[in-house]
């Protein structure tokens, strides 16, 4: 085994993560090299360290708080060059949001064109024609307080 490889195993065997062979050929390579067992009584002792560490609980909303960060940075770190998302992602969002609206687009016409009656010009112009328009409608106060007023005077 290679210094190297020893190297970036020792944590992982001091948490006796290591399988059966790796932890052999660990072992066999800690015997014979120096500073790597230099380096795992120093991991180990660290190890121990930290568990007779005393515990503090977390102030309220920690955790939240941490975790609010984390999501953050990693936010800002996934964002590409001058700080925007990568371009297949936005692409990506862009086609949806064009389907989404196209087929609000054909479904609304479906729609309409089963209830869609035939208008001709003139029944347009009609319904917009100021002829039509009464300035007080005969249900509404104006039109109940202008029948009166003509019965005052007829009267």
């Amino acid at each position: 085994m290679r210094y190297r490889h020893a190297k970036k195993m020792i944590s992982r065997y001091v948490d006796n993560e290591l399988t059966p062979a790796e932890k052999k050929d660990f072992d066999s390579h800690v015997r014979s090299c120096a500073s790597c067992r230099e380096e795992l009584e120093e991991t180990r002792a660290l190890k121990r360290l930290f568990a007779s560490a005393q515990r503090f609980p977390a102030p309220y909303g920690f955790s939240t708080r941490v975790l609010a960060n984390l999501d953050e940075k990693e936010g800002s770190r996934d964002r590409g060059l001058f700080g925007f998302r990568p371009l297949l992602l936005r692409a990506a969002q862009v086609a949806f949001a064009l389907v989404v609206i196209a087929i609000g687009i054909i479904s609304g016409n479906l729609f309409l064109a089963e209830k869609t009656v035939d208008i001709g010009r003139t029944a347009v112009q009609e319904t917009f024609s100021l002829d039509l328009f009464q300035a007080t409608p005969p249900n509404s106060i104006g039109g109940i307080y202008n029948t009166l007023m003509r019965a005052d005077h007829e009267g």
